[in-house]
């Protein structure tokens, strides 16, 4: 029988969050005495990537099974892939809910035995490092709790997942994530996008991120369904036991930290760990293996300190920037290309309102009292991305220990919040090609045309102009019509337009979020080496992908669309104060008339079926030593 929320689970999960999660005690009293990250940059050595991996191979004989196991630095570099002698070669991808079949492929659950062990192994590893902070430490199967269409999964009538729709981050389609094998600045792509299968962990050293590991023993690239009641998990149980004497520590685990009131998980096993001593992998049964694209397979790697310009970050000021080989900041704050700015006589952002909003953004997540970082009370810890209209991005800082993951998650929430704002996105997304979905045999499925989401919009919204006629719509606004049920946790009801029916949707096989990408995220996954830096393979302005939870919204000046604002890294009510405030304070400071969307033209004004969009949720008591509220009301 379904589960359905009661109201005596509803106050556990409340008393819960009020203790600030887990089974030990207050997070805030935990973490006061549980470890103090250390003042300098970490990294692996070699000797140690190797120690990571000769554990992981130890616990998997032990346990009569055969892995791959991956490991990467904080930035994404991949320091070891390795084969044990006997480990499948493929993996099937399989969502568990048995809605999607080979001989009817849809989405990614299609291209089971095309995809290689030693891809599923990388995504664990790079998810594990990009989710984790020295205020949190997630893994996949974390990931897995998150993204799924109910939150808790498993329980009905309930909201999709916080993170809903992040697995398509990090593609190795992308034009902000870097390529290449051996060390080099990141952060690097993930050759299948955020993971969701349990089996992947960060790595610490003395309290800082250090990478990930990740694991794939069973043959299966998926997720688990029920993630609290499912039991020991074969990948998760030697992924653990490879991290020993690199594990996070316990105080910010996902199960000391709540999010919507519900404490979050971590792991599974943890009582089944495998006892292990192994240093090296001299002597055992298997190989480096070269993948493609990431790693060349001729001997384990040390890290780059995550922080120093090896890694591709850098401190300016108190904050954080992205730089290239030569440590120039790749994102500098610019003026608007596409419109022009208003120096040039047009009306787009210059460069000093795009320095100006990312520094206000920056000033209120400090301000801001964080979600998922232990301890309580901890300030936010984020990217901030501003785009022009054309998707170019005008600028992207960083406060210091915010997740890796946010950093192309925030430029897709702008992007987002652009591109479905302006005039052209209908017309856009119907001009693209059709598209059919694969089988593990390259045989294309029925080709359909991504018009079929704008007129499934025309109809939902009963508007022959929707997405034409310049409605203004945040990351959020798009979020809620891209979810299998609307209104969201409504079980029974129709999907939103831009998502597919309850009957096929899977986190594999998500609607337009993955079929804008598609053709492009297959072949970056099957030609690694391809120089496409494209997911869309055109000009609409969505080169690393859309995103479909919180923290993007449109720029205007006057009721002028000229470019976006994402923000990603902590729970997405503070993502989305974060912008909403980052935007107005900067207007409000230089008063040269650009602003947030007019309200008469929000997504918010929209009553589809009658139920009223949302386009901006911020948290109640949001600042650290301060009890204001409302903080975004009126703007």
């Amino acid at each position: 029988m379904k589960k359905r929320v009661t109201i005596m689970a509803l106050i556990a999960a409340v008393l819960t969050a009020c203790s600030g999660g887990g089974s030990s005690g207050s997070a805030s009293g935990a973490s006061s005495s549980c470890f103090t990250p250390a003042t300098t940059a970490q990294s692996l050595t070699a000797a140690e990537v190797e120690q990571v991996v000769a554990q992981g191979a130890e616990a998997a004989s032990k346990l009569g099974a055969k892995a791959t196991i991956a490991v990467t630095d904080r930035a994404g570099n991949v320091l070891a892939v390795y084969r044990m002698t006997g480990a499948g070669a493929t993996v099937n991808i399989l969502s568990g809910n048995g809605k999607n079949s080979a001989s009817s492929p849809q989405g990614l659950d299609g291209l089971s035995g095309l995809i290689g062990s030693d891809l599923a192994a990388l995504a664990k590893a790079l998810t594990g490092a990009y989710l984790s902070s020295s205020g949190n430490a997630f893994s996949t199967r974390t990931a897995g709790y998150i993204v799924q269409e109910h939150f808790v999964p498993g329980i009905t009538q309930t909201a999709a997942g916080p993170l809903f729709g992040v697995q398509f981050s990090q593609l190795p389609c992308g034009d902000l994530v870097q390529r290449g094998a051996g060390i080099g600045i990141g952060p690097k792509r993930s050759p299948l996008g955020l993971s969701a299968d349990p089996g992947g962990f960060p790595l610490y050293k003395n309290g800082r991120v250090v990478g990930g590991v990740g694991v794939i023993a069973d043959g299966v690239y998926g997720l688990d369904l029920s993630p609290t009641t499912s039991g020991s998990d074969l990948d998760e149980r030697i992924a653990l036991s490879a991290l020993s004497g690199f594990a996070a520590p316990d105080c910010i685990r996902a199960d000391r930290i709540t999010a919507g009131g519900v404490t979050l998980v971590y792991a599974n096993s943890d009582s089944a760990a495998v006892s292990v001593s192994s240093k090296s992998i001299s002597g055992m049964a298997g190989s480096l293996l070269a993948v493609d694209g990431y790693y060349d397979g001729t001997a384990m790697l040390a890290g780059v300190a995550f922080g120093e310009a090896a890694s591709g970050f850098i401190a300016q000021g108190s904050n954080q920037i992205l730089v290239d080989a030569s440590s120039t900041n790749r994102y500098p704050a610019s003026a608007s290309l596409s419109p022009v700015p208003v120096a040039a006589g047009g009306t787009g952002l210059s460069a000093v309102e795009v320095q100006e909003v990312l520094t206000q953004a920056l000033g209120v997540a400090g301000q801001a009292r964080a979600q998922i970082r232990i301890p309580v009370g901890s300030s936010a810890e984020v990217t901030v991305s501003i785009v022009d209209t054309a998707g170019n991005v005008l600028g992207l800082a960083r406060t210091g220990d915010g997740p890796v993951f946010g950093v192309d998650v925030s430029l897709q929430k702008a992007r987002t919040a652009a591109f479905f704002s302006s005039a052209g996105a209908s017309a856009a997304i119907s001009a693209l090609p059709q598209l059919g979905y694969f089988n593990g045999s390259l045989q294309q499925g029925t080709l359909f045309g991504l018009d079929t989401y704008m007129s499934a919009s025309r109809s939902f919204f009963a508007n022959m102009a929707a997405f034409s006629d310049g409605i203004a719509f945040s990351a959020r606004s798009i979020g809620n019509i891209a979810r299998p049920y609307f209104p969201d946790g409504i079980d029974g009801n129709s999907p939103g337009p831009l998502s597919k029916s309850a009957a096929t949707w899977s986190p594999f096989n998500v609607g337009l979020q993955l079929d804008l990408v598609y053709p492009s995220l297959v072949g970056a996954i099957l030609s690694p080496s391809s120089a496409n830096k494209s997911c869309t393979g055109n000009a609409i302005g969505l080169n690393n992908g859309m995103q479909i939870f919180p923290g993007g919204f449109p720029i205007y000046r006057g009721t002028t669309l000229i470019g976006a604002i994402g923000v990603s890294g902590d729970g997405v009510d503070q993502d989305d104060m974060i912008g909403m405030l980052g935007v107005s304070r900067a207007a409000a400071s230089l008063k040269t008339g650009f602003g947030h969307a007019p309200a008469a033209r929000r997504a918010d004004t929209l009553t589809p079926q009658g139920k009223n969009l949302r386009y901006a949720q911020c948290p109640q008591t949001p600042f650290i030593n301060s009890t204001e509220q409302s903080v975004c009301d009126g703007i």
